[in-house]
């Protein structure tokens, strides 16, 4: 009579025996499925990782994105109690109210979806807004101008000089706008953005009532 040792024993043989016999007729299979579990488990470390790093360099960055430490914004223009609430903060500060409009490019005889920033102030507190030339992001708010997104220019063929009509107000252009705090490739893309002096906004015309405003 066989024990229940040996019987546990012969069990184990036989699983095993089967086991190779399996893995020797579905070898392909066996590789191709552990093949997959490998590399199931890479993709998931690696999205982890990029993950980690995409929200530390987001953290890091933040403030260049935004252009200031913290960003209050509102549909409405802020009263001067809330004004007065900002000052009371301490630091620089800037006012930023923007919207989507059509502008006409006369020396093109086009017209273009566009992004309005009306800006004021300090901003941006950080990082810059990169023009071409350069000194353009100073002049263009001391001489009433226009900064033109760069691939606008481009497309229409635009130059520092040329104009660029928002509403009813036409303005002369500093220069090109390569980047600008606040802006992404995304928006660009289907609104390029064009910075003025925040003092002209009103004189577009464009601030009317249920016009879709944001004022940072």
């Amino acid at each position: 009579m066989m024990n229940n040792k040996s019987s546990g024993r012969a069990g184990f043989s036989w699983v095993l025996r089967m086991a190779l016999r399996d893995g020797k007729a579905s070898g392909r299979r066996l590789i191709l499925f552990m093949a997959s579990i490998v590399l199931g488990i890479m993709a998931v470390v690696a999205i982890q990782s990029f993950s980690a790093n995409l929200k530390e360099n987001i953290n890091m960055q933040s403030k260049a994105l935004m252009g200031a430490d913290y960003l209050i914004d509102s549909n409405q223009l802020p009263s001067d109690r809330v004004l007065a609430i900002i000052d009371s903060l301490g630091g620089a500060s800037g006012m930023e109210v923007n919207f989507a409009s059509m502008a006409a490019f006369p020396k093109a005889n086009a017209t273009k979806l566009i992004r309005v920033r009306g800006i004021s102030g300090n901003f941006p507190i950080y990082g810059q807004l990169e023009t071409e030339p350069v000194s353009a992001s100073q002049t263009y708010a001391e001489e009433g101008r226009a900064l033109v997104d760069a691939t606008a220019m481009l497309q229409y063929g635009l130059q520092q000089g040329d104009s660029i009509k928002i509403g009813t107000k036409m303005f002369s252009i500093a220069g090109a706008l390569k980047s600008a705090p606040g802006s992404t490739a995304i928006s660009s893309s289907i609104a390029p953005p064009v910075v003025i002096p925040f003092r002209y906004v009103a004189e577009t015309g464009l601030l009317q009532q249920g016009s879709r405003i944001e004022y940072n």
